[in-house]
């Protein structure tokens, strides 16, 4: 009879992260023990002190996981300059801002960071710092570039900050707010008929940047 294999390190981490994420999010930080976290991922308690120090440290490790995970699907390795080209611009952002709607409407592991990612919105921990710095500002600039290559704005007007913030919470919302929209379309699930219509959509606003102002 063959002995069942034993984890190697690097799965043990990795199973003691996706448990992190699961229930810092649903439970909170000072409601998750490190017994909880051990048993959901199937190690034992020692293994958080020796892959992460303590409960904090796991806690981080699973907010750099998710946001390393976060520019990894959307293609950010760093914040890089807009093409010079305003036609050239509104096709980046066009292509950025499909992949951050299929991400966020077919990805079942975004729906997983969720909660984690919320209650940092609500209460900013170092844990915000983290995410902040390797995934949401990284986006906040990128497209801020975009956008101003093609509204002819500087990235740090105030006017392009506030549009990138509306843009991304557009978005993103179809994430938080799923279920609402399922129910008033009447449907179980987003189908690819359902996402070409929100690209559509999402596509038409992003023409009005390019349209003259009044």
């Amino acid at each position: 009879m063959t002995a069942p294999r034993q984890a190697s390190a690097a799965e043990t981490r990795e199973r003691l992260i996706q448990a992190g994420i699961r229930l810092f999010g649903e439970y909170g930080y000072q409601a998750t023990t490190t017994r909880m976290l051990a048993e959901t991922a199937g190690a034992n308690i020692g293994s958080i002190a020796y892959h992460f120090a303590n409960k904090h440290g796991l806690y981080l490790a699973s907010a750099t996981y998710i946001a390393d995970q976060l520019r990894e699907r959307l293609a950010l390795e760093e914040a890089a300059a807009p093409p010079e080209d305003r036609d050239a611009a509104q096709a980046e952002l066009q292509a950025m801002v499909r992949r951050m709607v299929h991400t966020f409407t077919e990805d079942d592991d975004c729906r997983q960071w969720l909660l984690l990612v919320m209650r940092e919105q609500v209460s900013p921990s170092e844990a915000f710092e983290i995410l902040q710095s390797r995934a949401f500002g990284v986006v906040q600039v990128t497209l801020s570039g975009l956008i101003a290559r093609v509204t002819g704005r500087d990235p740090d007007d105030r006017r392009v900050i506030l549009e990138t913030h509306t843009l991304i919470g557009q978005i993103v919302f179809f994430l938080i707010a799923r279920e609402p929209l399922l129910r008033r379309l009447g449907v179980a699930a987003l189908d690819a008929d359902t996402l070409a219509d929100i690209e559509a959509v999402v596509d038409a606003h992003l023409r009005l940047y390019a349209a003259p102002e009044d």
